[in-house]
């Protein structure tokens, strides 16, 4: 067992997070003490002092902790010291502190950050990317995710809010909660233009077409959206709950933005992972969902997902990109808790770091040859390897949602069961998050609280 006694530190966690992508989490502890003289205590093996010299910078503290940890380990990150969600957030705010230098800020990002080349070119693409491509951020703009927390079977590495499709009965009364939540919200928003709108869950589609037609119908109506004006993304994330009459009813509204998630194209995977489609179901659906016009199809697709290898991982993306698929985002697997995959085996995000870093490099290197861009990025706790998720698009099909909601510059709606909303304070930059129940069934029988919660941040005690 390694302890890591961390002096004169208000949060430890940071720390902790750096540690535990060297070290299995029942291998270590990290204790904070608040010693003046720290340097005198007594540490025994496996014991190490972090700050006795009280040092204020806490990068600099990272950097002696990684340093430590490479040497106890041998094992490197190509992340370095960043653990966050948001890696493009920093170089991003050292690009406007250095005059929008961004060589400057790239620089300054790995000397703060002993990030690998790789990683720190990745993000400089992305970062211009977005400067090239999104016009800034939008505080006086609000988007707006609406969950369906139904999904027809559970993944083995999903931890969100979403279970099996119920009975009809209970999809129909979370439904008609979830509409009285869109009318309350919608009725107490100080007026504020809609920037884009987002149905994800779960699976929207497992809903019938004309019950999702309803909740796209109530939520425009509500808000006052005008789909031919605004980017609106609905999931249709499992093949087998796409149909001609579930796409005629999203066409007809006005929505051009549809994902179909197959993960991989693998029949074997699809077994392994518990889902209840093919390969050929996949592919059919993204080929009727071109038919029927709709401007961008995204697909997710996971690296590391179990008995895959290279070749598995590099079929499903050529294929996507064969079918057309103007959007990619390229996941690594997360085995977070609450998943039967973590509960089956707590360490398997710790395995497969070699074989899933192959992957991602294989993903990039085909995606550019094709006319891909990286565009938006972000981490998860418990990923392969510690790596990332990157989104890439052909020009100009990028997700401005997603982009929004990794910049943390925008007030965005969180509705439903599970959904998690941000209040964003221009005049102090700062985000407080407005997160409604996770389980349906709770958020059914707690509703009125829900409503409750939204009155004091619309109109309430926050005066949004």
């Amino acid at each position: 067992m390694y302890r890591f006694y961390i002096n004169k530190v208000k949060n430890i966690n940071p720390f902790a997070e750096l540690i535990r992508v060297f070290l299995d989490d029942d291998a270590f502890e990290t204790i904070a003490i608040d010693w003046n003289d720290a340097d005198s205590l007594q540490l025994t093996d496996n014991s190490y002092l972090l700050n006795g010299e009280h040092a204020s910078d806490q990068d600099e503290l990272k950097r002696k902790l990684y340093h430590l940890l490479v040497e106890l380990t041998g094992k490197t990150s190509k992340w370095g010291t960043l653990t966050g969600v948001r890696p493009l957030k920093p170089l991003y705010q050292l690009y406007l502190d250095n005059g929008r230098d961004i060589e400057k800020a790239a620089s300054a990002m790995a000397e703060r950050y002993l990030i690998s080349d790789d990683k720190l070119n990745m993000l400089q693409e992305i970062l211009q990317y977005q400067v090239k491509h999104v016009n800034g951020t939008a505080s006086d703009r609000v988007s707006i995710y609406v969950g369906i927390p139904f999904c027809p079977s559970r993944c083995s590495y999903c931890a969100f809010a979403a279970d099996v499709a119920p009975s009809h009965d209970v999809v129909r009364k979370y439904l008609n909660l979830l509409l009285e939540e869109v009318r309350y919200v919608g009725a107490h928003l100080p007026e504020t233009p809609v920037e884009s709108l987002y149905f994800g869950g779960g699976t929207p589609t497992s809903l019938k077409p004309e019950e999702l037609g309803l909740l796209i119908d109530t939520v425009c109506a509500s808000f006052h959206i005008d789909l031919n004006e605004i980017e609106c993304t609905v999931e249709a994330g499992r093949p087998d709950t796409i149909n001609h009459k579930t796409l005629s009813m999203l066409r007809d509204r006005g929505v051009r933005r549809i994902s179909v998630n197959p993960q991989s194209l693998k029949d074997r995977t699809m077994e392994l992972i518990g889902r209840h489609h093919t390969a050929e179901q996949t592919i059919q659906a993204i080929r009727l969902a071109h038919e029927f016009g709709f401007e961008v199809i995204n697909s997710d697709v996971i690296a590391g997902l179990p008995e895959e290898s290279l070749d598995d991982f590099r079929h499903t993306l050529d294929t996507l990109i064969g079918l057309k698929v103007q959007n990619i985002t390229v996941h690594t697997l997360s085995v977070k808790r609450g998943s039967r995959l973590r509960e089956a085996d707590p360490e398997y995000y710790r395995r497969y770091g070699a074989l899933v870093t192959d992957m991602l490099d294989h993903a990039a290197g085909t995606l550019r040859a094709n006319g891909y861009h990286p565009y938006y990025i972000y981490r998860q706790k418990h990923q392969i390897g510690a790596l990332e998720n990157i989104g890439w698009c052909l020009d100009r099909t990028h997700s401005l949602y997603n982009i929004r909601t990794m910049e943390d510059k925008q007030t965005i709606l969180g509705l439903g069961a599970g959904a998690i909303g941000k209040l964003y304070f221009p005049a102090e930059d700062r985000i407080e998050r407005v997160a409604n129940i996770a389980n349906y069934t709770v958020y059914m029988d707690r509703f009125d609280e829900i409503l409750e919660r939204k009155k004091e941040y619309f109109g309430g005690k926050h005066g949004y």
